[in-house]
C-alpha cells in the first residue's frame, strides 16, 4: 500500500513537471493596454519561454527594448506597420542574401500577434546582420559557427538606416568590401527574384544527349526553372532559353545536350542558391588579399594575378580529373622554369607509361623520354619490359614543346607535388568544363604570365635583373633555365563553385562534389523549433 502511494505521488510530480500550463497571453489582446505596457508584460511573465526562446535571446530582447523604453520598432496600435510587414516578407526570402533557413528562428504561428511577429523580426534581422559580417560556416571543422546577435546598440544604429533604404538594401550593404563579394551578393539577389527557387531535382539521363528540338523534357525543365514561358513553342525561344541557362552555369552555349548540361539541368535552383551561400561565406572568411598574389579557383578554371592591388592578368586553366583532383593549398611561387624537364610521378610511370612501353617500346623515343636508375641513363632496349610489373626506374621527359609541362612551369612548395605549367594540349582551353589533368594546373598563355610576374618582381623600386627581354632570349633559344623571383608570390588555390563579376552570376558545376558536406549542413532542419 505504501509503495502504491509513493508511486502515485511520484507520478503526480512528474506529470506536473511535464505539463506546466502555458503563460496566458490574453493581455496581448487587451485594448486598454498600450504596446509598451504589453512588451513589459511579455518579459515580466516569461511569455517567450513557451515559444522556445533561449535565455541569451530573451536577455538580448530585454536590453533592446529597455533602450527603446519598451516601445515597439515595427508596430502601430494594433498591427504591424507597413515597414514591419514589408520586412517580414523580406526575411522570408533569406536565401536571396545567402542565409540558410536554419540560421533563423522560425515563427510557426499562422496569425501571430503583431508584437510577437515584431520580436521574431528583430531577432532574425539581428542574426542576419551578424552572419553577413562574420560568416556562418566553420570550414575547418565543417560545422556551423555559433548563432550570434549584434549588440542592441548596433541593431538600433542599423535600424536608423531604414528611414532611407529598405531592409534588403541594408543586408546587401553588409559583408567585406571585396568586389568579388559585392558582385556575387548583388547578382545572387537579382537571380533569386528573377527565377523561381524550385526544389525539384530532375532526372534527365545521359541517353537524352540529343538536340533540343528532339527533347521535350528539356523544355519542361526550362519552364520549371523560369527560363522559358509555358506557352512558348517557338524553337528559337527554346534555344535562347537553353543558351541563357548554359551561360548562367558556365557551359558552352550549344544546342547539343551534353553530359554537363544535363548535370546542371538536374540540379534544383534551391541547391544552386545554397551553393552560392557557401561561396559567399568563403569570400567573407578569405584571407587571400595582399598587394601581390595569384589566386586559382578550381571550379571556375581560372587563374588571376594581382600586383599593386590591381588585377594584372587572367588565364584559363585545366585542373585535375575527378580521379586526380587538384588540391586546395596556400604557398608561394619562388621560381619560374623555362623549358622544364618532367620527372614523371611513379603512379603515372606504372599505370600509364609501362603499359604503353610494353605495347611498343618506341613510345619512349616518340615522347622524348629517357630512363634512369641511380642517376645513370639506361638503354631501354636492354630492359625486359614484358615481365615487368613495377617500374624501378626514373622516367624523365626532355624539354621542348612536346613536353607534358609545355615550355613554362611555375614552382611552389607543397605536399601534393603539383604546380602551374604550360601544356602542349592547347585545344583543352576551349572547353567550358576543363578537368583533364593529373592534378596540376595547366595554364593558358604562361609566357605572358611569366613576363608580367617579372615586370612586377620589384624590391626597393628596383626591378629584377631578369627582364622581359631576357625571357624572350631564353624562349627563343629554347633553353632550360630556372628564374628565381626576388620576392616570392603568394598563391592561393581554392574551391568556390559560384562566382560573379560585374556583369553576371555563374553557377559552375561542383566537379569534385566538395560542396556536398556543407550543403547537408545548410539543409538540416532548424534547431529553433517553437510551439504553434
Amino acid at each position: 500500500m505504501l509503495k502504491k502511494l509513493l508511486f502515485i505521488v511520484l507520478a503526480s510530480i512528474l506529470f506536473g513537471c511535464n505539463n506546466k500550463p502555458k503563460v496566458s497571453y490574453e493581455f496581448l489582446n487587451d485594448k486598454n493596454l498600450s504596446n509598451d505596457k504589453k512588451i513589459a508584460l511579455i518579459f515580466k511573465n516569461d511569455y517567450l519561454n513557451q515559444y522556445g526562446f533561449q535565455k541569451d535571446e530573451v536577455d538580448w530582447l530585454k536590453d533592446l527594448y529597455k533602450i527603446n523604453n519598451d516601445k515597439p520598432f515595427f508596430c502601430n496600435d494594433s498591427s504591424l506597420s507597413v515597414n514591419g510587414k514589408s520586412n517580414i516578407e523580406i526575411l522570408k526570402n533569406n536565401l536571396a542574401f545567402g542565409i540558410p533557413q536554419n540560421r533563423l528562428k522560425i515563427n510557426y504561428n499562422k496569425n501571430p500577434h503583431p508584437l510577437l511577429a515584431e520580436i521574431y523580426l528583430c531577432l532574425n534581422t539581428s542574426r542576419i546582420l551578424h552572419d553577413l559580417n562574420n560568416g556562418i560556416i566553420n570550414f575547418k571543422e565543417k560545422k556551423y559557427m555559433p548563432n550570434k546577435l549584434i549588440t542592441p546598440a548596433e541593431f538600433i544604429q542599423n535600424l536608423k538606416q531604414l528611414d532611407t533604404i529598405s531592409l534588403s538594401q541594408l543586408f546587401l550593404k553588409q559583408g567585406p568590401a571585396d568586389t568579388n563579394y559585392r558582385f556575387l551578393a548583388s547578382h545572387l539577389y537579382d537571380f533569386f527574384y528573377k527565377y523561381p527557387a524550385d526544389t525539384n531535382s530532375f532526372n534527365l539521363k545521359e541517353i537524352e544527349k540529343e538536340t533540343i528540338t528532339a527533347n521535350s523534357r528539356i523544355c519542361t525543365v526550362l519552364i520549371k526553372k523560369g527560363y522559358l514561358q509555358k506557352n512558348t513553342s517557338s524553337i528559337e525561344n527554346v534555344i535562347k532559353a537553353l543558351h541563357q541557362f548554359q551561360k548562367d552555369n558556365g557551359l558552352a552555349e550549344e544546342e547539343k545536350i551534353n553530359t554537363n548540361t544535363i548535370l546542371a539541368l538536374n540540379e534544383s535552383s534551391s541547391n544552386k542558391l545554397l551553393r552560392a551561400a557557401i561561396s559567399l561565406d568563403k569570400i567573407r572568411q578569405s584571407k587571400i588579399h595582399q598587394a601581390k598574389y595569384v589566386r586559382i579557383n578550381i571550379p571556375e578554371y581560372k587563374l588571376y594575378f594581382y600586383a599593386n592591388d590591381s588585377l594584372k592578368s587572367v588565364h584559363r586553366i585545366v585542373v585535375g580529373k575527378t580521379t586526380n583532383q587538384t588540391p586546395e593549398l596556400t604557398s608561394k611561387i619562388n621560381r619560374i622554369v623555362a623549358f622544364p624537364y618532367w620527372k614523371v610521378p611513379y603512379s603515372i610511370c606504372k599505370d600509364e607509361a609501362l603499359p604503353a612501353i610494353k605495347k611498343n617500346i618506341t613510345y619512349l623515343a616518340k615522347n622524348h623520354f629517357k630512363i634512369y636508375k641511380n642517376a645513370v641513363e639506361i638503354n631501354p632496349a636492354t630492359v625486359n619490359w614484358k615481365k615487368m610489373t613495377s617500374f624501378p626506374y626514373s622516367l624523365i621527359q626532355q624539354p621542348g614543346v612536346y613536353n607534358s609541362l609545355g615550355i613554362m612551369k611555375f614552382e611552389f612548395a607543397n605536399i601534393f607535388s603539383v604546380y602551374v605549367h604550360d601544356t602542349p594540349s592547347k585545344s583543352l582551353f576551349n572547353r567550358s568544363v576543363r578537368n583533364f589533368s593529373h592534378g596540376c594546373m595547366r595554364c593558358e598563355n604562361p609566357i605572358e604570365l611569366a613576363r608580367i610576374m617579372l615586370e612586377n618582381d620589384i624590391v626597393d623600386n628596383k626591378p629584377t635583373k631578369f627582364t622581359s627581354d631576357s625571357l624572350d632570349t631564353v624562349m627563343f633559344k629554347q633553353l632550360n633555365r630556372s628564374i628565381f623571383l626576388k620576392v616570392s608570390i603568394p598563391i592561393f588555390v581554392y574551391y568556390q563553385s559560384v562566382v560573379a563579376d560585374r556583369n553576371k552570376l555563374v553557377f559552375h558545376l561542383d566537379i569534385y562534389k566538395r560542396d556536398d558536406e556543407y550543403l547537408n549542413l545548410l539543409k538540416t532542419a532548424s534547431k529553433y523549433p517553437v510551439n504553434s
